[in-house]
């Protein structure tokens, strides 16, 4: 969709960000990585490199260790379906703005001064958790294309297929706001909330 290529390549774990000399390191070292960039294979030799960015967000959750169904997905004799045994919730509201919002905003800016795009893929319960976001009616106004994902199950089989099923283009600065998804309370309302505490 970004690069108007079906199939381009996939490199994986691209380092984006080096650390800089301090007292116990000479710097150099990757401190921060691209999830995947996509190649276009239509880059005409010489030309400039066709890429761009690829995040992949899944989400974390929250509740009971989830210890008991590692040991049952590493058990031979366990021939069932493994279900969540403990109490757990996937936690949409932290992942957004605490592992991903800090990336894109650390690598959009410059994506952005390379005329680079990220796109960013997400499951469909996960978009929707988050705030709403502004969406702009080209890519060419945007800096991230968020492709919305979902699960379909597959006629006959025991599986399901990962299919796309919206992509959202917007900017960095509409991506936070969203990923926020919250608004401050007035201020009388938090002192009084602390004035309760």
């Amino acid at each position: 969709t970004i690069l108007g290529d079906d199939d381009p390549r996939r490199v994986g774990e691209v380092g984006f960000l080096e650390s800089g000399a301090s007292t116990d390191s000479e710097g150099g070292d990757d401190v921060g990585r691209i999830d995947m960039v996509l190649v276009s294979n239509k880059t005409i030799a010489g030309a400039p490199m066709a890429w761009a960015a690829l995040e992949i967000q899944a989400v974390y959750f929250s509740g009971d260790a989830m210890r008991g169904e590692f040991r049952a997905i590493n058990d031979p004799a366990v021939d069932w379906i493994i279900f969540p045994a403990g109490r757990r919730r996937p936690d949409y509201r932290s992942s957004g703005p605490k592992r991903l919002m800090p990336q894109l905003q650390i690598k959009v800016p410059t994506l952005r001064r390379w005329g680079k795009k990220m796109a960013v893929v997400v499951d469909r319960a996960f978009f929707d958790s988050i705030g709403e976001m502004d969406h702009v009616a080209d890519i060419s106004n945007a800096d991230i294309a968020w492709f919305v994902v979902r699960f379909e199950e597959v006629p006959g089989q025991t599986r399901t297929k990962l299919v796309r099923d919206e992509v959202r283009y917007t900017t960095l600065e509409r991506s936070v706001e969203g990923l926020t998804g919250g608004k401050a309370v007035p201020l009388p309302v938090f002192e009084d909330r602390i004035s309760q505490k």
